[in-house]
């Protein structure tokens, strides 16, 4: 197993580790004798030099694989580079438990892909219909719904740990639309923007509303739509894969009502 190389735990000069701003502050030993590669930094008021040192084991972790010792998977450190603590006559020393140390912190690539989705910017989608939800739906008349295309697109990030980066691409795949009479419609795409001169059957996300929503609360239904949004991950030194899905979701009141028609039986109204 892996340990991340704690303030507590980390090289002292002579060594090699990462400061807080990410620089190194020294050049690892090449495992030499200890005594030229130790810090001054003894334990207590006691001022003997540690006789201990850092050594580098791997030099690059992505030609070089490192492996858990508990479970699947490869290993990466923020540089790249793995430590063993050394002391004359003892040999290998464990640091928290294990020998192998990831200089500046071990990095998960998976989990540094889900940090990198976490600051993704995809705001809740902009919907529309015909007729509008700005005016009045009618029963009997089916509605066309749909995700403005601008938003519909792919959207990226990538977050940075020392070397190690993973980026997360998260494309929008299908939306389903709750209507609010207790129907659901549910769209690959993000359907067809009506206009002039389309046929009726032009579109495939289309709602036929068979009551008038004046019997809800306010009047209205409540229009909602939910775009599942696929997500996918590469990075800089592991192939990448799949993160769960995410969802995205606007919802608007709308009125639906009734077209009144005015018919002539024999001449009289009806």
């Amino acid at each position: 197993m892996a340990a991340d190389a704690s303030a507590a735990t980390r090289p002292p000069r002579g060594g090699a580790y990462l400061d807080p701003i990410g620089d190194p502050t020294a050049e690892a030993g090449d495992g030499g004798q200890g005594g030229g590669h130790a810090g001054s930094g003894g334990s207590g008021s006691d001022s003997t030099p540690d006789p201990c040192f850092w050594e580098v084991m791997v030099d690059d972790d992505t030609i070089f694989p490192v492996y858990a010792e508990d479970g699947p998977g490869r290993r990466y450190s923020q540089t790249g580079r793995w430590l063993q603590r050394t002391c004359p006559s003892l040999g290998a020393v464990p640091v928290n438990g294990v020998f192998l140390v990831p200089e500046g912190g071990a990095v998960d690539p998976r989990a540094l892909a889900a940090d990198a989705l976490a600051t993704a910017s995809i705001p809740a989608p902009s919907i529309a219909t015909s007729p509008s939800v700005d005016g009045r739906l009618f029963v009997g008349i089916p509605t066309w719904m749909w995700v403005d295309t601008g938003w519909w697109r792919a959207y990226a990030a990538t977050a940075r740990a020392g070397r190690v980066s993973s980026t997360v691409s998260a494309t929008p795949v299908t939306v389903t639309w709750s209507t609010g009479d207790g129907a659901t419609v549910t769209c690959n795409g993000p359907g067809a923007a009506w206009r002039s001169g389309l046929e009726e059957g032009a579109s495939d996300c289309t709602h036929t509303y068979r009551r008038a929503s004046d019997a809800q609360r306010d009047g209205r239904f409540q229009l909602r739509a939910t775009v599942t949004i696929r997500v996918t991950w590469t990075s800089n030194v592991a192939g990448g894969g799949a993160l769960p899905a995410i969802t995205r979701t606007t919802t608007v009141p709308v009125e639906v009502g009734e077209i009144q028609a005015i018919g002539t039986r024999g001449g009289q109204e009806r």
